[in-house]
């Protein structure tokens, strides 16, 4: 019987973050929700307590969050993300994964909603670069939208691609399954992160001209 990963997630305390430590505690799994303030973390941990119910989530700095962690999802605009990432980088377990949900976009820096490429290829590469070879990264729900996540009473239409390790990606997506609609789905390396991160900027395209909050992917005959 596998032993159950520790999950934390850094930016938990609004948008993605928040939505999906929602649905995994939802699913019964405890969550620790990282924030650069204690007090904020604490608050958002008792509102996700409140609105499920119990008592699976907990509050704490973005580096005690890591340090506890096994599994560690960074949620956060890519423009906090490599300090955010040099802070957790000496507090995070040897073989930990790193989940990155973040996405590169113009507008992180005042601009339009434009896909703004890191010199590594992607913000997935990129983190990987800065925490180094102990800790493996993976990438997934780059492109979901965060507030079908929130939308509890509706199970999630939607399929997400994981990119990285093979043997990483397969522990993140037993996690991601938890969470009623998802459908995870394997699509090889960490480079094909560069794909799926620029899918956001279709999605928010598509959202604007169909007056819509949560346009979505599945992937049909697979």
């Amino acid at each position: 019987m596998s032993v159950e990963k520790s999950i934390a997630i850094l930016g938990g305390t609004a948008g993605l973050g928040r939505a999906l430590a929602l649905r995994l505690t939802q699913a019964g799994r405890r969550v620790i929700i990282g924030s650069r303030d204690a007090e904020r973390a604490a608050k958002a941990a008792q509102d996700v307590n409140r609105i499920i119910g119990g008592g699976l989530a907990v509050g704490d700095l973005n580096e005690e969050a890591a340090a506890k962690a096994d599994l560690v999802f960074f949620a956060v605009p890519f423009t906090g993300l490599y300090q955010l990432a040099k802070n957790v980088k000496s507090k995070m377990k040897t073989g930990a994964i790193a989940v990155s949900c973040v996405v590169p976009l113009e507008s992180d820096l005042g601009g339009g909603p434009e896909y703004l490429e890191p010199s590594s290829g992607s913000a997935a590469e990129a983190l990987q670069a800065i925490l180094g070879d102990g800790v493996r990264v993976v990438s997934a729900l780059t492109y979901v939208p965060a507030n079908a996540l929130e939308d509890l009473n509706s199970s999630v239409d939607c399929d997400v691609v994981v990119c990285g390790d093979k043997e990483a990606s397969k522990e993140v997506m037993e996690v991601l399954s938890l969470i009623k609609g998802i459908r995870p789905l394997y699509a090889g390396g960490l480079k094909y992160s560069r794909i799926t991160e620029r899918l956001t900027v279709l999605l928010i395209r598509l959202n604007r001209q169909y007056n819509s909050d949560r346009a979505g992917i599945r992937f049909t005959y697979i």
